[in-house]
Formats: C-alpha cells, sequence, structure tokens
C-alpha cells in the first residue's frame, strides 16, 4: 500500500469518525428538543388548568355577587352579573377543554384577522397581568391570604375577623394595631 492509499485511508476513516460525531451530536440535540417541548407542554398545560380554575373561581363569586344583588331586589343588576358568570364559567370550560396548540392557532388567527383588537388586547391582558402580579407580589409581601397579618395598608374598613391581628381571634392578647383603625402612633 502506497503512502498515497495509507493517506486516503485515514482520510476517510476521519471522514467517518466526523459524520458519525455529527449525527450522535444532531440525534442528541433532537432528543432534547422533543423533552424540551414535552416539558413546555406539559408547563403550558399546567398553567391552563391553574387559569381555567382561577377564572371558573372567578366565576362563582361573581355568581355570588349576583345572587347577592338579586336578594337586595336589584334583578336587572342581578341579571347582567349573572349573565357576565355564565360567561366566565364558559370560557374557563374552554380553556379547559382546548388544548394549548388549538388556543395558539386561534390566537394566530384572530390576529391575523384583526390586528389592531390583538394588539389592544394584548396591551389590556398586560396590564391585568402586571396588576395581578403587583396585587399578589404585596399580598405575599402584607401577609394577606393566610397567616398572621404582619401590618400594611390599612383602611379600618372591612369586617373585624380582619383586624384581629397575631391573636387570630382566639381570647389572646393582640398587639395593638397602629394605623387608621389604631391612631396610636
Amino acid at each position: 500500500m502506497s503512502t498515497k492509499d495509507k493517506i486516503q485511508q485515514e482520510a476517510d476513516a476521519a471522514s467517518e469518525k466526523l459524520h458519525e460525531a455529527s449525527e450522535a451530536v444532531r440525534d442528541q440535540a433532537q432528543h432534547a428538543a422533543e423533552e424540551a417541548r414535552r416539558a413546555a407542554e406539559t408547563y403550558a398545560d399546567e398553567g391552563k388548568k391553574y387559569a381555567a380554575g382561577n377564572l371558573e373561581d372567578f366565576a362563582t363569586a361573581v355568581r355570588r355577587a349576583g345572587d347577592e344583588l338579586g336578594d337586595r331586589e336589584q334583578a336587572i343588576a342581578a341579571r347582567l352579573v349573572n349573565e357576565a358568570a355564565d360567561s366566565l364559567s364558559y370560557v374557563a370550560r374552554s380553556i379547559e377543554s382546548t388544548s394549548v396548540e388549538d388556543m395558539m392557532d386561534q390566537v394566530n388567527h384572530f390576529a391575523r384577522r384583526n390586528p389592531g383588537a390583538f394588539v389592544v388586547g394584548a396591551v389590556l391582558a398586560g396590564v391585568a397581568l402586571g396588576r395581578f402580579a403587583k396585587a399578589s407580589g404585596e399580598r405575599a409581601h402584607y401577609g394577606y391570604g393566610g397567616g398572621h397579618h404582619h401590618g400594611g395598608p390599612s383602611t379600618g374598613q372591612g369586617s373585624s375577623a380582619g383586624r384581629q391581628g397575631a391573636a387570630g381571634g382566639r381570647g389572646g392578647s393582640a398587639a395593638p394595631r397602629v394605623g387608621p383603625s389604631n391612631p396610636t402612633t
């Protein structure tokens, strides 16, 4: 075997190794992309279920408000509020029963048909999400939504259960609250 043949044989072997390595890298990249896609779908499905559940909870609260209006002989307002609650429930069921891929297709089609409305809706959704995130952060910061109340905005309004302080209304002595409801500043 000549030197030229040996060099050609080495070059062919190196080329084959390079091809095998590139195939392995491509397979690993495809596998990682598929895993990322599955993780994103799982995350989106969980978010979809969470959103649908929260929307249904909100619809229930709105429905209770409508029932209360009905009890106060506010029939027209009660009907409108209950219709809004029914619409919210419908949207929650639609979110829950529609795949994430179908939702994205519907959003894309709507955006193409109504670009102005889509932009306005996106801005309003962004503002609403920002307010929700800010309110959620304030609740966590001030200890709302469970546990002990650690201060925060107080207007002196609302039920006495929300102003019982650290004792939680169990007969213990609570530290005096400072603020409009107890002006001992």
